[in-house]
């Protein structure tokens, strides 16, 4: 079988590092030449302006550098800060160039800045991974970097593309006042996908290649035997509370209980916009998976996460901004689309494999876990950082989301999708073992 568009060129770009890397860097300081794009940037502001950005970026950049680089070596540090760097850097460069004819305020560049530090910490650790898994079973630097790219690449462009297809058609449906959100996050899920098919696979083949083996990953937490009833009544707690955040966040959308004077989420929310987002979501993933059990999974999960996440924020924000629901809906599903389909890829490679049902779930969120688990650590804690440096509004805003990205993440993504993606095991996938 031939290989897809994106193994190739992860492969090429693997088999040419020196020149994939000088073009990135060529690109990024001609990008950030002073006044190439432009003085009127994000609208009142710009990225340079200290009221915009100076506030929060270098305490955000710092523990990314710590976090990231915790169980890797110091080869890896590097790579990692270059990595996020370079994204996030031509990330700022290509916003100001659209923020020019997109009137696009500073609060939504700085949510995209956000959510694309957090997709690339995303396929960085992931690669990275997959990576460790391919030395450890035998394969020598080429061969490794072509399972990475067939797994963590194919994986990066099925979730860039469903990205990508429902915030065009967003920006395109949805009221005028949501298109420069959803046209900011679009570029910024674009610059990622394209450099997590370049240029990671091209700093991931320096790595491979060094002389040093890479050291292994640290060992699980040890806490002992806890008694049975400790896991079922977690299990239980966390989706009744996702549960009832559910409920209260839809009833909220159309109405306002117990509470006269507020105003229905449906005044401020998109619902257009919103629906839109969660069906072409769901059938993105019928495209790429070819598998209704997932598309019904996806849109489903999908939307029980948004209404749970406007339950929490309603009752966490108070009052509530007019913009603050459809920023959180973009912040929160862009970054779990990635982790939903990086698990659904372990899913699927398991239960092809042969594995029970209860063991491919098992197998399957364990060695997620490894990579999701950091990136969700990062994300955490940005917006703790970008929450505790602001005010008002946006710093409640903030430290709400945090609380959201980590009950989707915990809940919805390695409780619930997990469960109901293996539903008729492999004679559901649509290819079979060969």
């Amino acid at each position: 079988m031939k290989p897809s568009l994106a193994v190739r060129t992860s492969c090429w770009c693997a088999e040419h590092p020196s020149a994939v890397i000088a073009l990135w860097l060529i690109f990024v300081a001609v990008a950030e030449l002073p006044g190439l794009t432009g003085t009127a940037r994000l609208g009142d502001g710009s990225l340079s302006d200290p009221d915009v950005a100076a506030n929060w970026w270098p305490v955000v950049a710092a523990p990314i550098a710590v976090v990231v680089s915790a169980p890797f070596s110091r080869l890896l540090l590097l790579v990692s800060a270059l990595f996020i760097s370079i994204v996030t850097a031509t990330s700022a460069a290509v916003l100001d160039a659209v923020s020019e004819s997109a009137a696009m305020s500073p609060l939504a560049g700085n949510a995209a800045l956000l959510v694309v530090i957090t997709v690339a910490v995303q396929h960085m650790l992931f690669a990275l991974c997959r990576s460790r898994e391919a030395v450890a079973s035998g394969n020598d630097a080429s061969r490794a970097a072509r399972i990475v790219a067939s797994t963590a690449g194919n994986a990066a462009l099925v979730s860039g593309g469903a990205l990508a297809v429902s915030l065009t058609a967003v920006a395109l449906v949805a009221a005028p006042e949501l298109a420069p959100l959803a046209t900011a996050v679009l570029v910024v899920v674009l610059v990622a996908t394209v450099a997590s098919l370049s240029l990671l696979p091209a700093l991931n083949d320096r790595v491979l290649a060094s002389s040093r083996p890479l050291p292994p990953l640290p060992s699980a937490l040890k806490v002992g035997v806890l008694p049975r009833f400790v896991r079922p009544t977690a299990v239980t707690a966390g989706v009744l509370t996702l549960a009832i955040a559910a409920v209260y966040g839809s009833m909220r959308v159309f109405s306002s209980p117990a509470c006269a004077g507020c105003r229905p989420l449906a005044a401020d929310l998109d619902v257009c916009g919103v629906t839109t987002m969660l069906v072409v979501l769901g059938l993105a993933t019928l495209v790429a998976y070819r598998r209704p059990v997932v598309a019904v999974a996806t849109f489903l999960l999908n939307g029980v996460a948004v209404l749970a996440a406007l339950g929490m924020l309603v009752l966490l924000v108070d009052p509530l901004p007019g913009w603050a629901p459809m920023v959180l809906v973009v912040a929160l599903l862009v970054p779990a689309n990635h982790l939903q389909v990086y698990l659904l890829h372990r899913l699927r490679s398991e239960t092809l494999a042969g594995m029970s049902r209860r063991n491919t779930v098992a197998h399957a969120r364990r060695r997620a876990w490894s990579a999701s688990g950091g990136a969700l650590l990062v994300t955490v804690v940005m917006w703790l950082v970008w929450g505790l440096t602001e005010r008002g509004d946006v710093r409640e805003f903030a430290l709400a989301t945090t609380l959201v990205l980590v009950v989707d993440t915990t809940i919805v993504r390695f409780l619930l999708l997990p469960r109901l993606a293996v539903l008729g095991e492999r004679t559901s996938w649509w290819r079979p073992v060969k």
